[in-house]
Formats: structure tokens, sequence, C-alpha cells
């Protein structure tokens, strides 16, 4: 975690931050921010160099605890670590920026190859290396995936998805480490905490904990290491793709980003969990446990008093609803540029409950303490977060509802989502809804027609030309929504990238868009962006300018 902190703190402010420029269409700054996030996490990560020489024997001597013949290892891993710190916070900033820049399946890939050949020489170096020497190579594995990963970069430096420019300048970049930094604090926040909750929790575990308790302690080790793996790539959807629906005030778009990622998470974690308390025993397989010989163990030394392995699984595995609400809290919140909600979460979670009181836990009821503890830990820490969430909008008198913290709709607002296939026969009806819609927000037949005017040539020209190379079943999403004294129409499709703000008609070209020059004598506002592979058209109109006129 100490290694792996500066990347992940920069990576994470660097992605929200490059994310919301990118949706309010500051391309150079969101330029800026990428490439001034990789010098400094590598940068940053240099200090771990000297430092995997300095501390690793201390630290190796003070975690093997009761188990000496665990700090050779221990020291050799750690050493190792932190040589490769560099490498991991380069790999972590790439790995958190792509998807905000478009590209969430390079993002994804990134994860997956890195994993992939992370394990795949972890097992290799076990099986040829001598016992002496084992753990360099399992410590190095992860630097040899973190590079491997790297050659995402390749189609991403390609893709005409990408949204910066690589031959911006630093200069004047140096503005936004604060920024970043204010971004990633809730990331830093976790993971500051993290190392010492580790810290605290391996020197109980080490000290209090009899052989066959130390087991159970991996396997709870490792299932947590699970769920982390199911739930990382739904919770990432969260920074990545949310500051830019903030950056261009699309509260109705983060609303449903909000709920797919909770209901996905809630699916997976409530599988994960009735798995677990059904099957424990599975994992043990799965790990190489003698189940059968460690029962027995259990049996024979009764280790603070429990009989039965399996039970403290089960109890282990009730704190993983708690667990990926927080999960959500802490991947949300910095996501909308708040941050006071994670950085608590992660002091009141890992600091408080976690190191200090799963410590004593440990001391008095051995690894069902720990058990125990995960479960006080989740469940106090939620409560206290959302009972903090009021006092948060008085402390900073926010105009918002709800746990979102989102600016909500007027109270006599409407809204019309939908979403049709690309085919021209579709789209009568959808006009139909959208001019009867506009209509209603508006009070004004004669905007409200001609707003829909031109959705139907953006649309009439997005089935036409937008999707001619595609194949397959194509679909367009239409927003129309009410936010104060503004109407504002989205409209997202997944063609061919084209910024109908900046088209100009020219003579004898093939794609005319006649509804562009209706849009900007009716919209207040007329604004595009490109994100996660759509494009995004967004048109405003100020009511009370229309109704005053």
């Amino acid at each position: 975690f100490l290694a792996e902190l500066p990347g992940l703190a920069i990576a994470t402010g660097a992605g929200i931050l490059g994310a919301n420029f990118i949706g309010k269409r500051q391309i150079n700054e969101a330029s800026k921010v990428f490439k001034i996030a990789l010098l400094f996490s590598f940068l940053i990560s240099l200090i771990f160099v000297p430092l995997g020489f300095a501390v690793a024997d201390p630290v190796a001597t003070w975690l093997s605890g009761n188990f000496a013949e665990l700090q050779p290892m221990i020291k050799q891993y750690v050493q190792v670590y932190f040589i490769q710190a560099p490498i991991l916070g380069l790999g972590l900033t790439v790995a958190y920026w792509l998807p905000s820049d478009n590209s969430p399946t390079l993002g994804a890939l990134y994860f997956i190859i890195t994993n992939v050949v992370h394990l795949a020489f972890e097992i290799l170096f076990c099986l040829t290396l001598s016992k002496d020497v084992a753990m360099i190579g399992v410590a190095a594995s992860m630097g040899i995936g973190m590079v491997a990963g790297f050659v995402v970069l390749i189609p991403y430096f390609l893709s005409k998805k990408r949204t910066i420019d690589l031959k911006a300048s630093l200069r004047g970049s140096f503005k936004f480490l604060g920024p970043i930094f204010k971004a990633g604090s809730g990331s830093a926040a976790y993971f500051g905490v993290g190392v010492f909750y580790i810290l605290m929790i391996n020197i109980a575990a080490t000290n209090f904990l009899q052989a066959p308790e130390m087991v159970v302690f991996a396997m709870l080790s490792n299932f947590t290491f699970v769920i982390d793996l199911c739930l990382i790539g739904i919770f990432q959807v969260m920074p990545s793709i949310i500051p830019a629906l903030y950056g261009e005030k699309d509260y109705f778009g983060i609303h449903g980003v909000v709920k797919r990622v909770f209901v996905l998470s809630t699916i997976v974690t409530l599988i994960l969990t009735a798995i677990s308390l059904i099957f424990p025993e599975l994992f043990f397989y799965i790990f190489g446990v003698d189940l059968p010989g460690l029962k027995d163990q259990f049996v024979t030394l009764k280790p603070h008093g429990i009989t039965d392995p399996l039970f403290i699984i089960r109890i282990f595995v009730i704190s993983f609803i708690p667990y990926s609400l927080n999960k959500f809290l802490v991947n949300y919140y910095p996501s909308i540029m708040v941050f006071a909600p994670g950085v608590l979460s992660n002091g009141i979670r890992v600091g408080l409950f976690g190191a200090i009181g799963c410590f004593f836990l440990i001391y008095g009821l051995g690894v069902m303490g720990y058990s125990v503890g995960a479960i006080a830990m989740e469940v106090c820490t939620f409560a206290i977060v959302l009972a903090f969430i009021p006092l948060l909008k008085k402390i900073k008198k926010m105009n918002v509802k709800g746990i979102l913290l989102l600016p909500e709709p007027a109270k006599d607002s409407q809204g019309l989502d939908i979403s049709i296939p690309a085919e021209e026969e579709e789209i009568g009806k959808a006009i139909e809804q959208i001019q009867r819609f506009a209509s209603e927000l508006s009070k004004d037949e004669k905007a409200a027609a001609l707003l829909a005017l031109a959705t139907e040539e953006i649309i009439a020209n997005t089935i036409t030309y937008g999707y001619k190379r595609h194949s397959g079943v194509q679909y367009i999403d239409l927003n129309l929504a009410r936010l104060d004294d503004k109407m504002i129409v989205r409209i997202r499709d997944d063609g061919v990238a084209f910024d109908p703000t900046t088209y100009q008609e020219s003579e004898g070209e093939e794609m005319r868009y006649h509804g562009i020059d209706v849009i900007r004598s009716i919209a207040s506002s007329f604004t595009y962006l490109r994100v996660l592979s759509t494009n995004n058209t967004i048109m405003e109109i100020d009511l009370s300018k229309k109704e005053g006129a």
C-alpha cells in the first residue's frame, strides 16, 4: 500500500480532474493534467527506491512477530516492491486515466493484462526458484505485469477517440498539482490509513494468533481480495464517467450511472455472500488449504475457544454487504468533487474501527475478533457517513438533495428519457414525444416546434451518416429535462465522431446539418463532447429569457 500510495493518489485525482475538464471541453487543460500526473507519479515514487534498501530489514523483523522464519522472505518482498514503486506509479496513472479519456475498454484491458502476467510469473517463480530467493520473483512479478500492461498505450495513442493533445506544453501545468492531490485525497486517505491498518492487523496476527488461526486469517485476506477483484471494475465506472457528466451538468445521466453501478454491485455482492455462506470450504480448496487437517488442529488446540474454522469464515462474510456500500461511497463522492465524506469514511473505517478496533479484538478473541471487527467496522462507518451528509449540507450551505448531493430539478420539472433504434422509421414517434414534452416544459409552442425540428435534423443525419459503417442494432439516447429555468436536450449516439457546434456547411459535401442554424438561433447554449466513445450533443434553452421575451 505504501509503495502504491503516490501512484494511486495522483492517478485517481488526475482521472477525476481530467474527466471534468474533458466534460467542459477544456482539452488543453486535460492534456496538461495527464502529463503532469505522469511526471509527478514517477518522481515521487522514486523516493521509495532508496527506502527499499534502508527499511526492508527492520520492517521485516517488525512484521514477522512470533514467526521469525518469515523474516527473510518479508525482507525480500518489501525491498523489491519499494524498488519498483516508480513502475507502479506510472502504471496506475495510465490505468486510471484511460477510462477518463474515452478508453474504458483499454483501462480494463490494462488491469487484465497486468493481473494475468503478474499471476503467470508469480506461479512460474514459485515453481522454479529456490525458497531462498522465491519472494524476490514473487514481488517482481507485479512490476513485470505493470510493464506488460503498457502495451495498451499503443492503441490509445493511435486512437481517434483520444481527446488529449500529446503535443500540449507542460508550461503552466504545475498549477494543476493542487487540484489533482485534492481530487485524489479520498484515495490517498484510504490507502494512507490503509498502511496503518495493515501494519496494526498484521502485528496483531503475528503476535496474538496461533498457527491454525494464521491460516484462517490468510483466508480472510483472500476473501477480501476476491470481492475487490469482482467489484473494482464496477465501481471504477463512477470516477471514470461521472466527472464528465458532472462537468456538463448532466445530473440525470449521473443518476442513471449511479443506479446501474449500485444495482450491479449489489447483485455481485449478494451472489458472493451467498456462495461464501453456503460453500465456504470451496475457497479453502481453491487456495490449496488442507481443510480436514485444519479442522483437526482447531479441535485439538481450541485457539481462543473456537473449534470450527468455517464458522469464522461465515461470520466474516456478513461484512461483504456493508463493505460494498462503503466502497460505493468512497468512489462516488470524489467523482463530483466532494471529498469530505470519502475522507471521513476512510478515516473511520480503516483508521479508527479497523486498525484500533480490530487490533484489540484480535488480542481478545483471536481470528474470530477479526471477523467480528470487520462487520462492526463496515456497519458503523456506513452509518456515520450517512449521518454526516445532512451536516455537510448545512456546513457547506449546499443547495442539493439526497445522498448523491446533486442539484435536483424543480418541483414542477418533468423529463423524458428514451432510446430509439438507429432507424429512420423510428424518428417520427421520437420527435412527436420530444415536441409534446418540450411544449409542456417551455409553455412555448413555437420554441417546442423549433427544438423538435432541430433534434430531428441531428437524429436523421446521425442515422444516415453516423452509422453507415456500423453493423448490428444501434441506439440513440434522447433526454429532455428541465432544471430550474433551463430546458436541456441531450442526444447521445456511438456513431462516427462529429462535433456539430463547429460545423460549417460547404458546397458539395455529402453530410449537411441544416438544423444547426435553427439550434443556434434558439439555444442559449449549444455544446458537444465526446465521452466514452459517444457523441454527446447538448442544447440548453433559458426559459426565463424566452418567457421574458
